[in-house]
C-alpha cells in the first residue's frame, strides 16, 4: 500500500513541474503580482531611509535593482524563461518526467524507510535542491560548447545564469546570443540591462552601445530608453535624462506598472539639477543629437517663473490635480492650472511635494531650499517662495543669490507707488545685498524708494543716480520717473 501510495505523490510532483512546460504560451501572467511586491519593496526602501536605516548609497543601489526588477516584471510572464522554444521545453520536460521519481527514489531509499518515523529533514533537502539545479545548468552550458549556434540554447542558459546571480557568466551568455546576431531588440537590452548589474548598476559604453541597437531595432523598448535616460544622468546631463524620460512617461500606457518608478527617478534627477522637467522637451534617446544638451547647464539650471505661453501653444484648460493646505506635500497647483497639461501638473505637483517633505527631514540642504523656493514661485505661491529663500539665507548668510531671489518675491507683491513705508524686510534684504555688492542697481532703487518715502530726498536721489549707472532692463526709465519727482 506504501508504494502505490508514494508512486501516487510522484506522480503528482511530476505534474506539477511539467504543467507549466505544457500548458500553452497563453498563460496568466504573474507579473501584475510581481509589480506590487516590488512597488512595496521601494517603499519599503524609503522608509528604511528616512529612519537611518540605510545610508543613502545603501538605497540607491538597492532601488536601481528593484527597478530593473520592475521593468523585468512588465516586460514578460514570469515563466518567460521556459518560452524560449518548443525544443528544448519539450527536453525539459521529459527529463523532468523521468528524473524527478528516479530521484526521489534515490533520495529515499538512501534516507528514509516507510518503517521509520517521520523526521523533518526540510532544511537537507533545502540544501541538495541548489546543487541539482546548478548540475542541470552546467549540463546545458556542455551541450551549448557543442552546439555554438543555438541561439534559443544560449539565451535559456544565460537566464538560468540571471536567475542564480551568476551574473558575469549570464553576461557572457548572453554575448554569444548577440553574436548570432538576433533580429528582436529583446536581446539587446538584456545585454545591456546584465552589462550594468555587472558593472555595479553604472551604464558604461558597452551597454549603452547595446540598448541603442535595440532601439534601432525596436524603437519603443522602454527598458532601454530608460537605462539611456540614466546614462545621460550618471554622465552628468540631468537635462538629456529628464528629456529621455519624458519622451518614455509620454507614450506609457497610464497602467504601465513602470510608470510610476521612472517619474521617480526622474524626479530625483530633477531635483538634485534644479531644473523643472516641463521646462524640458521630450526627446527619444535615437533623436538627441551629441552636445544637445549641455551638462553644466543641466547642474545648475535656474527655475524661472512661469510666464503665459503663446496663444497657439496654451494647452486646454484642465482640472488641477487636488491639494490639501495642510500638506506640503500635495501643493496646489490651481494658479497654472491653464498653462499646462493634467499629466505636466502631476508631476509639478509630485516634484513640489517630494521636494518639500524631504527639506522637512534635511533641513540643512542649501541647495534644495533654493529649488524649493523657485518651484514655488512657479507654483506662483509667494508665501512658500518666501520660507524657502529665508531657510536659504539662514543656511548662507553670505551667499548673494538666496538675498536676491527673496527680494524678488518681495518686490513683486509690493506696490511702490502706494504712499505706505516700503515692507521692513525689503529694505532690510536689499541693505544685506549693498553689503555684498554696493552698485547693485536694484538694491540702491530700493533704498532709494525707501529714502524717498520717509522724506530724506538728498538720499533718495543719490541712491537713483548710483542706480542708473548699473540699471539693466526697464530700470532706467523707472529711475527717471522717480527722479523726475524728486
Amino acid at each position: 500500500m506504501i508504494w502505490a501510495l508514494l508512486a501516487g505523490l510522484a506522480l503528482a510532483v511530476v505534474a506539477a513541474l511539467i504543467w507549466p512546460l505544457v500548458r500553452d504560451a497563453g498563460a496568466p501572467d504573474d507579473a501584475p503580482r510581481d509589480v506590487v511586491v516590488l512597488k512595496d519593496q521601494l517603499a519599503e526602501i524609503d522608509r528604511d531611509l528616512a529612519r537611518g536605516v540605510i545610508s543613502a548609497t545603501e538605497a540607491e543601489a538597492l532601488k536601481l535593482e528593484i527597478q530593473r526588477r520592475l521593468l523585468a516584471a512588465a516586460r514578460r510572464p514570469a515563466l518567460a524563461v521556459w518560452r524560449e522554444g518548443a525544443g528544448m521545453r519539450s527536453a525539459l520536460t521529459a527529463l523532468l518526467a523521468v528524473a524527478v521519481p528516479m530521484l526521489a527514489f534515490a533520495v529515499y531509499m538512501n534516507l528514509g524507510a516507510p518503517t521509520l518515523k517521520a523526521t523533518d529533514n526540510s532544511a537537507g533537502h533545502q540544501s541538495q535542491q541548489d546543487p541539482e539545479m546548478a548540475g542541470l545548468v552546467e549540463q546545458l552550458a556542455a551541450r551549448m560548447a557543442n552546439e555554438p549556434d543555438n541561439i534559443e540554447g544560449w539565451a535559456l542558459l544565460a537566464r538560468s545564469y540571471r536567475q542564480m546571480e551568476r551574473y558575469g557568466e549570464a553576461l557572457e551568455a548572453y554575448r554569444h546570443v548577440l553574436a548570432l546576431n538576433p533580429p528582436d531588440a529583446e536581446a539587446y537590452a538584456n545585454y545591456g540591462e546584465m552589462s550594468v548589474t555587472v558593472a555595479g548598476g553604472t551604464v558604461n559604453d558597452d551597454a549603452r552601445e547595446a540598448f541603442t541597437n535595440a532601439l534601432q531595432r525596436d524603437r519603443s523598448d522602454p527598458r532601454s530608453r530608460f537605462y539611456l535616460g540614466l546614462a545621460a544622468a550618471q554622465s552628468g546631463d540631468a537635462k538629456a535624462a529628464i528629456a529621455i524620460w519624458r519622451d518614455l512617461t509620454a507614450d506609457a500606457p497610464p497602467d504601465a506598472p513602470w510608470l510610476e518608478m521612472v517619474r521617480g527617478q526622474m524626479f530625483q534627477v530633477a531635483q538634485s539639477a534644479a531644473i523643472m522637467p516641463v521646462n524640458v522637451d521630450p526627446k527619444h534617446p535615437l533623436d538627441l543629437k551629441p552636445g544637445e544638451t549641455k551638462p553644466s547647464e543641466s547642474k545648475a539650471a535656474p527655475v524661472a517663473p512661469a510666464k503665459p505661453a503663446p496663444q497657439a501653444a496654451v494647452a486646454p484648460p484642465t482640472v488641477a490635480p487636488p491639494s490639501d493646505p495642510e500638506d506640503i506635500t500635495s501643493p496646489d497647483v490651481s494658479a497654472i492650472k491653464e498653462q499646462f497639461s493634467a499629466e505636466n501638473l502631476a508631476q509639478i505637483q509630485a516634484m513640489v511635494g517630494s521636494l518639500a517633505g524631504r527639506l522637512e527631514n534635511e533641513p540643512e540642504d542649501f541647495n534644495g531650499w533654493m529649488m524649493l523656493g523657485r518651484s514655488y514661485m512657479v507654483l506662483r505661491n509667494s508665501e512658500g517662495a518666501k520660507r524657502a529663500f529665508e531657510k536659504a539665507i539662514a543656511l548662507k548668510p553670505g551667499e548673494l543669490q538666496p538675498k536676491l531671489s527673496y527680494a524678488g518675491v518681495l518686490m513683486n507683491e509690493t506696490n511702490l507707488n502706494s504712499p505706505a513705508p516700503l515692507p521692513e524686510n525689503l529694505v532690510k534684504t536689499s541693505n544685506d545685498i549693498l553689503k555684498l555688492v554696493p552698485d547693485h542697481a536694484e538694491a540702491l532703487f530700493v533704498r532709494g524708494v525707501a529714502a524717498f518715502k520717509r522724506g530724506d530726498k538728498k538720499a533718495a536721489a543719490r541712491d537713483f543716480e548710483a542706480a542708473k549707472k548699473n540699471a539693466r532692463g526697464n530700470l532706467p526709465a523707472e529711475l527717471d520717473r522717480w527722479l523726475a519727482a524728486l
